[in-house]
């Protein structure tokens, strides 16, 4: 197994209401991984410093940024309010559970994660995009979709990745 997906597993089992999103939700999609050297993942409730610093979960300086790092030592990014601008109930009421090995694991839905990638239009999401689309297209859900794009402009901008990257 994936050092990653193990330490998601993990994540899973340790905190409550975790929904991944990012790099490890389009490997839970698709089954394949691209580098990644952090764990992003949205929380349903939001959990405090305190409450993560007694899972051994440490949130430190690191440079110039505040870091959290799970008590294994993988960097983690939490989401309490929106993903990408996607509000977090949306994504709670989207995403889906997904069996890895014994565990089940809650994450993002295809549409709330093509949306999401969509906005953020780093080169790595282009690639995610272009992956999940390659590999899932057929089970995009369009109204799901349409809904969570904030207009239909987006929406539009959105099908025409889809069709050119599900015939390339």
């Amino acid at each position: 197994m994936k050092p990653l997906v193990r330490e998601a597993i993990d994540i899973n089992k340790e905190l409550d209401g975790v929904i991944f999103i990012g790099a490890i939700a389009v490997y839970f999609h698709t089954k394949t991984m691209r580098e990644s050297q952090d764990i992003d993942f949205a929380m349903v409730k939001p959990i405090s410093d305190k409450e993560l610093e007694e899972k051994d979960y440490k949130t430190r300086q690191e440079g110039r940024k505040q870091v959290t790092r799970t008590p294994r030592g993988v960097k983690i990014d939490i989401f309490s309010h929106d993903v990408s601008g996607i509000p977090i109930n949306v994504i709670k009421d989207t995403s889906v559970e997904i069996q890895e090995g014994k565990a089940k694991i809650r994450v993002i839905g295809l549409e709330a994660l093509l949306v999401a990638k969509h906005r953020a239009q780093r080169d790595q999401d282009v690639e995610d995009i272009k992956e999940l689309v390659r590999r899932k297209h057929k089970s995009i859900n369009y109204e799901i979709l349409r809904q969570i794009s904030q207009n239909d402009t987006e929406y539009e901008q959105i099908m025409t990745a889809i069709n050119f990257w599900k015939n390339s």
